[in-house]
């Protein structure tokens, strides 16, 4: 044995402490907050990401042809189809800069009018949202430019208030006026007309054509339960076949040990998602099956050695082996645990959406599948060993 192994079952006390203190944080979030942040796979309803964005152009048309207007980039596209083909005209910002310059383009296309409501905005700045590409017509389409308007989260609750249960979160930096809405389920509700009540509301508040809808999404309350009840049993079987799992490979004591340094993972990885307030969705439940087993694997590999560790040292006193043990594995599940971050980490800051989402996850559950697999999970079995050992001498006494 090395004079210098690691004091696991010395400091198991103060291990289990710091695990406790901060899943009673993590519980107090969660009363404090009202809960997790549900994303839209579990909380039926309507979720749309809007954009503060002023109106630069106003388009019409009024052929007999399909005139379909697209915006790619800073480049927008405008085709018309007709009998005798496809005629394609694009108008990019570099050689039209500005609102007014895209305006004086578009109007020399045939039976095509274009107004500039603000022709001062650039073109590099143009959105394209839901409804594009549009299908032109006499009713004017309207194109909105990324504005630097000083818009704040509480303008936009202040918006939908009269819509009762609704949420907003800010996405990215204020500068983007970009924001997240969702609106519970009502009563005979579709998803047509929660989002008329949305768009209406909008429009009533910061003008008529100056938001634009990027993402818009519906889920009925159905479908939400069947999902959270899909994935609560996902969980429960992924952790029930790891106990039997360790049950035969090793001994019972090293698989209820197991069980609950995953447990702990599973609470701890919700304790940071409930403080920190990341959305609870899919992409959680994910990280969470994918935590399980990458922590699994790092208890796995301590273990066997601690099996065999006893074998080789029959006379040694249990807790030196363990330490022994997880001094002899640590060098290893710290390696692995830094090069799964080092991959991950330009994920979670440079990725979006549900990628970075669930790389954030990962590197919570890396660090703390890290610490349950060197410091509780052995701790554990210590416990749990000398229990039986116990038993079995009171056993032999009888």
């Amino acid at each position: 044995m090395l004079k210098n192994d690691i004091p696991v079952i010395k400091l198991r006390w103060y291990a289990w402490i710091l695990a406790v203190v901060l899943l009673l944080a993590g519980a107090v979030s969660f009363v404090v907050f009202g809960g997790f942040n549900l994303g839209v796979d579990f909380e039926s309803g309507l979720s749309q990401r809007i954009q503060i964005a002023p109106v630069g152009l106003e388009v019409t048309y009024s052929g007999n042809k399909d005139a379909v207007l697209s915006i790619s980039g800073s480049a927008l596209s405008l085709e018309v189809r007709g009998e005798e083909g496809v005629a394609t005209t694009s108008f990019h910002s570099q050689a039209y800069p500005t609102a007014k310059d895209l305006a004086a383009a578009l109007n020399a296309v045939p039976e095509v009018s274009a107004v500039a409501v603000d022709g001062s905005l650039n073109t590099a700045d143009l959105l394209s949202g839901y409804g594009f590409p549009a299908t032109l017509s006499s009713t004017p389409t309207r194109l909105n430019f990324q504005g630097t308007g000083t818009t704040s989260i509480e303008d936009v609750r202040s918006a939908i208030a009269s819509l009762g249960n609704a949420k907003v979160q800010t996405v990215g930096s204020a500068e983007n006026q970009t924001f997240q809405i969702r609106l519970g389920i009502k009563d005979g509700a579709t998803q047509a007309s929660m989002e008329e009540e949305v768009k209406n509301a909008l429009a009533s508040f910061f003008g008529q054509g100056n938001v634009v809808v990027l993402q818009s999404d519906y889920i009925g309350p159905k479908f939400s339960a069947n999902l959270l009840s899909s994935s609560i049993l996902a969980i429960v079987v992924a952790m029930a076949l790891i106990l039997l799992y360790v049950w035969i490979r090793f001994r019972f004591a090293y698989a209820v040990s197991s069980l609950i340094a995953l447990v702990h993972d599973i609470l701890m990885m919700l304790t940071a998602i409930s403080i920190l307030r990341l959305e609870f969705s899919s992409t959680t439940i994910a990280a969470l099956l994918t935590i399980i087993g990458y922590s699994l694997n790092n208890t796995i590999v301590i273990f066997d050695r601690v099996r065999e560790n006893v074998t080789l040292n029959k006379n040694a006193a249990l807790s030196k082996l363990i330490d022994l043990s997880v001094t002899q594995s640590v060098s290893r599940t710290i390696m692995s645990g830094v090069t799964t971050l080092v991959a991950i980490l330009p994920l979670a800051i440079f990725a979006s959406g549900d990628i970075q989402l669930f790389a954030i996850n990962m590197m919570f559950g890396i660090l703390f599948g890290t610490f349950s697999s060197n410091f509780l999970a052995p701790s554990m079995l210590y416990w749990i060993s000398k229990a039986q050992k116990k038993q079995g001498a009171v056993v032999a006494a009888k």
